[in-house]
Protein backbone atom coordinates (compact mmCIF):
# COMPACT_ATOMS: atom_id res chain seq x y z
CA UNK A 1 0.00 0.00 0.00
CA UNK A 2 2.80 2.18 1.25
CA UNK A 3 4.28 1.82 -2.64
CA UNK A 4 1.17 2.84 -4.43
CA UNK A 5 0.98 5.68 -1.92
CA UNK A 6 4.69 6.73 -3.36
CA UNK A 7 3.15 6.06 -7.06
CA UNK A 8 0.24 7.97 -6.92
CA UNK A 9 1.89 11.02 -5.15
CA UNK A 10 4.65 11.04 -6.85
CA UNK A 11 3.52 13.61 -10.04
CA UNK A 12 1.66 15.67 -7.13
CA UNK A 13 5.19 16.19 -5.18
CA UNK A 14 6.91 16.79 -8.55
CA UNK A 15 5.10 19.34 -9.91
CA UNK A 16 4.69 21.07 -6.43
CA UNK A 17 8.26 21.22 -5.95
CA UNK A 18 8.30 22.51 -9.43
CA UNK A 19 6.22 25.23 -9.01
CA UNK A 20 6.85 26.00 -5.68
CA UNK A 21 3.22 26.32 -4.78
CA UNK A 22 -0.01 24.13 -4.82
CA UNK A 23 -0.22 21.87 -7.75
CA UNK A 24 -4.36 23.62 -8.75
CA UNK A 25 -5.35 26.62 -7.76
CA UNK A 26 -1.78 28.09 -6.68
CA UNK A 27 -3.07 31.59 -6.85
CA UNK A 28 -5.27 32.59 -4.15
CA UNK A 29 -6.49 35.09 -1.73
CA UNK A 30 -7.64 34.59 1.63
CA UNK A 31 -11.17 35.82 3.83
CA UNK A 32 -13.02 35.72 6.82
CA UNK A 33 -16.82 35.48 7.58
CA UNK A 34 -19.62 33.15 8.17
CA UNK A 35 -21.75 30.79 6.88
CA UNK A 36 -25.66 30.33 8.32
CA UNK A 37 -26.65 26.63 7.49
CA UNK A 38 -30.36 25.63 7.39
CA UNK A 39 -31.61 22.13 6.81
CA UNK A 40 -31.24 19.07 8.07
CA UNK A 41 -28.89 17.80 5.86
CA UNK A 42 -25.93 19.58 7.22
CA UNK A 43 -24.28 17.70 10.52
CA UNK A 44 -24.25 21.16 12.08
CA UNK A 45 -26.62 24.49 11.72
CA UNK A 46 -26.58 27.95 12.26
CA UNK A 47 -24.34 30.25 12.30
CA UNK A 48 -20.14 28.78 11.59
CA UNK A 49 -17.87 30.79 11.23
CA UNK A 50 -15.63 30.15 8.04
CA UNK A 51 -11.72 30.98 6.50
CA UNK A 52 -12.40 31.20 2.92
CA UNK A 53 -9.59 31.14 0.11
CA UNK A 54 -10.72 32.21 -3.69
CA UNK A 55 -8.23 30.90 -6.69
CA UNK A 56 -7.39 30.47 -9.85
CA UNK A 57 -7.19 26.77 -10.21
CA UNK A 58 -4.22 26.22 -13.11
CA UNK A 59 -3.06 30.19 -12.46
CA UNK A 60 -2.94 30.77 -16.58
CA UNK A 61 -2.84 34.52 -17.20
CA UNK A 62 -5.70 36.65 -16.13
CA UNK A 63 -8.36 37.43 -18.72
CA UNK A 64 -8.04 33.78 -19.97
CA UNK A 65 -11.34 31.48 -18.35
CA UNK A 66 -9.63 28.96 -15.55
CA UNK A 67 -11.57 26.95 -13.16
CA UNK A 68 -12.04 28.67 -10.22
CA UNK A 69 -11.90 27.71 -6.53
CA UNK A 70 -13.53 28.83 -3.26
CA UNK A 71 -12.56 26.42 -0.32
CA UNK A 72 -14.38 27.27 2.77
CA UNK A 73 -13.44 25.36 6.11
CA UNK A 74 -16.00 25.95 8.73
CA UNK A 75 -14.79 26.25 11.87
CA UNK A 76 -16.04 24.24 14.07
CA UNK A 77 -15.23 23.31 18.21
CA UNK A 78 -15.03 19.46 17.41
CA UNK A 79 -12.99 20.15 14.39
CA UNK A 80 -13.09 22.25 10.98
CA UNK A 81 -14.47 20.65 7.73
CA UNK A 82 -12.80 21.63 4.52
CA UNK A 83 -15.11 21.87 2.02
CA UNK A 84 -13.66 22.58 -1.66
CA UNK A 85 -16.17 24.03 -4.08
CA UNK A 86 -14.58 24.71 -8.26
CA UNK A 87 -16.49 26.09 -10.69
CA UNK A 88 -18.56 23.51 -12.88
CA UNK A 89 -22.06 23.35 -14.88
CA UNK A 90 -24.16 22.72 -11.99
CA UNK A 91 -26.23 20.69 -14.31
CA UNK A 92 -24.12 17.72 -14.13
CA UNK A 93 -22.58 17.85 -10.79
CA UNK A 94 -19.63 16.98 -11.63
CA UNK A 95 -17.91 18.45 -14.71
CA UNK A 96 -15.34 21.35 -14.14
CA UNK A 97 -16.39 24.55 -15.92
CA UNK A 98 -13.91 27.40 -16.58
CA UNK A 99 -15.22 30.42 -15.85
CA UNK A 100 -14.27 34.25 -17.53
CA UNK A 101 -14.49 35.80 -13.71
CA UNK A 102 -15.87 35.79 -10.65
CA UNK A 103 -19.34 37.28 -11.28
CA UNK A 104 -20.36 33.74 -13.81
CA UNK A 105 -18.29 31.61 -11.85
CA UNK A 106 -21.17 28.37 -10.23
CA UNK A 107 -19.37 26.62 -8.09
CA UNK A 108 -19.88 22.35 -6.96
CA UNK A 109 -17.87 20.35 -4.37
CA UNK A 110 -17.82 18.11 -7.61
CA UNK A 111 -17.87 15.10 -4.86
CA UNK A 112 -20.43 14.19 -3.15
CA UNK A 113 -21.39 13.88 0.35
CA UNK A 114 -23.46 10.85 1.75
CA UNK A 115 -24.94 10.79 5.65
CA UNK A 116 -25.85 7.23 7.15
CA UNK A 117 -29.15 6.46 5.57
CA UNK A 118 -29.29 9.72 3.06
CA UNK A 119 -28.10 9.51 -1.00
CA UNK A 120 -25.32 11.23 -2.33
CA UNK A 121 -25.79 15.18 -2.34
CA UNK A 122 -23.34 17.58 -3.99
CA UNK A 123 -22.81 21.21 -2.19
CA UNK A 124 -23.38 24.17 -5.06
CA UNK A 125 -22.35 27.59 -4.10
CA UNK A 126 -23.73 31.16 -6.51
CA UNK A 127 -22.06 34.18 -5.92
CA UNK A 128 -24.78 36.99 -5.28
CA UNK A 129 -24.53 40.37 -8.03
CA UNK A 130 -21.66 42.81 -7.73
CA UNK A 131 -18.90 40.23 -7.81
CA UNK A 132 -16.06 41.52 -10.23
CA UNK A 133 -16.51 40.04 -13.54
CA UNK A 134 -12.83 39.31 -14.38
CA UNK A 135 -11.02 36.53 -13.01
CA UNK A 136 -8.52 38.35 -11.52
CA UNK A 137 -7.52 37.44 -7.68
CA UNK A 138 -6.41 40.67 -7.45
CA UNK A 139 -9.86 42.45 -8.33
CA UNK A 140 -11.02 40.31 -5.32
CA UNK A 141 -8.65 42.08 -2.72
CA UNK A 142 -9.90 45.48 -0.57
CA UNK A 143 -12.98 44.75 -2.71
CA UNK A 144 -16.64 44.92 -1.71
CA UNK A 145 -17.31 41.85 0.62
CA UNK A 146 -18.99 38.80 -1.00
CA UNK A 147 -22.28 36.68 -0.87
CA UNK A 148 -22.79 33.60 -1.65
CA UNK A 149 -26.31 31.31 -2.14
CA UNK A 150 -25.73 27.97 -1.01
CA UNK A 151 -27.90 24.67 -2.19
CA UNK A 152 -27.99 20.91 -1.96
CA UNK A 153 -28.59 18.31 -4.91
CA UNK A 154 -28.83 14.64 -5.37
CA UNK A 155 -28.17 13.03 -8.34
CA UNK A 156 -31.50 13.67 -9.76
CA UNK A 157 -32.96 16.00 -7.78
CA UNK A 158 -33.52 20.19 -7.98
CA UNK A 159 -30.82 21.75 -6.18
CA UNK A 160 -32.35 23.62 -2.85
CA UNK A 161 -31.19 26.35 -1.20
CA UNK A 162 -29.81 25.17 2.09
CA UNK A 163 -27.54 28.29 3.64
CA UNK A 164 -25.74 31.50 3.02
CA UNK A 165 -21.98 32.59 3.20
CA UNK A 166 -20.63 36.49 3.74
CA UNK A 167 -16.66 36.77 3.53
CA UNK A 168 -15.29 39.98 4.19
CA UNK A 169 -13.01 41.90 2.08
CA UNK A 170 -10.50 39.18 0.40
CA UNK A 171 -6.70 40.14 1.96
CA UNK A 172 -3.77 38.94 -0.06
CA UNK A 173 -1.53 36.29 2.05
CA UNK A 174 1.88 35.00 1.12
CA UNK A 175 1.28 31.41 -0.45
CA UNK A 176 3.90 30.13 2.55
CA UNK A 177 1.41 31.63 4.74
CA UNK A 178 -1.94 30.33 3.16
CA UNK A 179 -3.46 27.89 5.08
CA UNK A 180 -3.34 23.90 3.63
CA UNK A 181 -7.27 22.98 2.67
CA UNK A 182 -7.53 19.10 3.03
CA UNK A 183 -11.29 17.65 2.86
CA UNK A 184 -10.21 14.00 3.20
CA UNK A 185 -8.73 14.78 6.89
CA UNK A 186 -11.00 17.61 7.63
CA UNK A 187 -14.48 15.86 7.21
CA UNK A 188 -17.29 15.46 10.08
CA UNK A 189 -17.45 12.20 11.18
CA UNK A 190 -21.50 12.52 10.16
CA UNK A 191 -20.50 12.48 6.72
CA UNK A 192 -18.62 10.31 3.97
CA UNK A 193 -16.96 11.22 0.51
CA UNK A 194 -18.74 9.76 -2.55
CA UNK A 195 -17.61 7.52 -4.34
CA UNK A 196 -16.13 6.30 -0.90
CA UNK A 197 -12.75 5.03 -3.02
CA UNK A 198 -12.05 8.42 -4.50
CA UNK A 199 -10.79 9.36 -0.45
CA UNK A 200 -8.07 7.50 -0.87
CA UNK A 201 -6.21 8.87 -3.97
CA UNK A 202 -7.42 12.36 -2.87
CA UNK A 203 -5.56 11.81 0.58
CA UNK A 204 -2.37 10.56 -1.12
CA UNK A 205 -2.63 13.93 -3.81
CA UNK A 206 -3.00 16.28 -1.01
CA UNK A 207 -0.09 14.57 1.09
CA UNK A 208 1.95 14.49 -1.69
CA UNK A 209 0.94 18.30 -2.38
CA UNK A 210 2.10 19.78 0.48
CA UNK A 211 5.21 17.52 0.84
CA UNK A 212 6.23 18.49 -2.51
CA UNK A 213 5.95 22.26 -1.20
CA UNK A 214 7.21 22.15 2.00
CA UNK A 215 3.93 22.75 3.72
CA UNK A 216 2.57 21.72 7.04
CA UNK A 217 -0.41 19.50 8.16
CA UNK A 218 -3.43 21.09 7.92
CA UNK A 219 -3.77 23.66 10.65
CA UNK A 220 -6.65 25.73 11.99
CA UNK A 221 -4.74 27.36 14.71
CA UNK A 222 -2.01 28.46 12.86
CA UNK A 223 -4.24 30.27 10.40
CA UNK A 224 -3.15 33.92 9.43
CA UNK A 225 -5.98 36.25 10.63
CA UNK A 226 -6.85 38.56 7.39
Amino acid sequence: MRELDTLLGAPFALASAVRRARVFHPDGVLAQGHAELGGHWWPFQGRIPVTARLSRGVGIPDGLPDVLGLAIRLHRTSGPWDLLLASAQLSTRVVLWPARGWASARYSSVTAYCTEDGPPTWVFAVPDTGQPRTGSTAALVDGDPLHFTLSLATARGQAKAAGRISLDSPTAVAEGKQPAFDPVINLPAELRMWPEWLAAPRRVAYQASRGGRSAALPNPESEPHV
